[in-house]
């Protein structure tokens, strides 16, 4: 597909997530993005929030590849909390996180510039966007981000109030067992 009909995809992901009250922009290639891209206020509370831009990546011999990303900056929390959050805490966190997820992933980015340290959420699809299921698939995803998105929030939140990191992570997942279960 050519980048009109990406561009088109991309919006017509746009009006299907308004269904959904997702506060969301699209932003066209130019000065403000270098790739069309649709940028997603994924919302799961008030203190909860994380925006994530949704684009298709340059890779012609897979077909359309559709990458949704979203960055939650550390310096802040590691600033207030050096002792507990580490880097191999981080790291340690990551790996677990990312053993349980069944599908995107986590990494952790460090950088010589703001943020110095920052965890990306990430998940990339083979999708042109042209019909209403690809449309609810990509609504699942955002679905499944906000979850993860949740799930890791949550664990860092336990580290920084001095649990180990396996610790966090047993408690979350038994959070999660015990709300799966009421829901049934």
């Amino acid at each position: 597909m050519d980048k009109k009909e990406l561009r088109e995809g991309l919006k017509k992901l746009e009006a299907y997530l308004e269904q959904y009250e997702m506060t969301s922009m699209f932003l066209e290639e130019g000065d403000q993005a270098p790739l069309d891209s649709l940028i997603l206020g994924l919302r799961i509370s008030d203190e909860l929030s994380l925006d994530v831009s949704c684009n298709f990546v340059d890779a012609p011999d897979y077909g359309s590849i559709l990458q949704y990303y979203g960055q939650l900056d550390l310096d802040g929390m590691m600033a207030e909390s050096p002792g507990t959050l580490t880097e191999l805490t981080i790291l340690q966190m990551i790996n677990l996180l990312n053993k349980m997820f069944p599908v995107g992933q986590l990494l952790y980015m460090q950088d010589d510039k703001s943020p110095m340290h920052a965890i990306g959420l990430r998940y990339t699809m083979r999708t042109e966007l042209d019909s209403d299921e690809e449309l609810e698939r990509c609504g699942d995803v955002v679905e499944m981000l906000m979850d993860d998105y949740e799930l890791l929030c949550s664990v860092l939140v336990l580290v920084l109030e001095g649990q180990t990191v396996q610790s966090a992570m047993d408690t979350v997942v038994q959070l999660t067992a015990e709300e799966t279960e009421q829901e049934t």
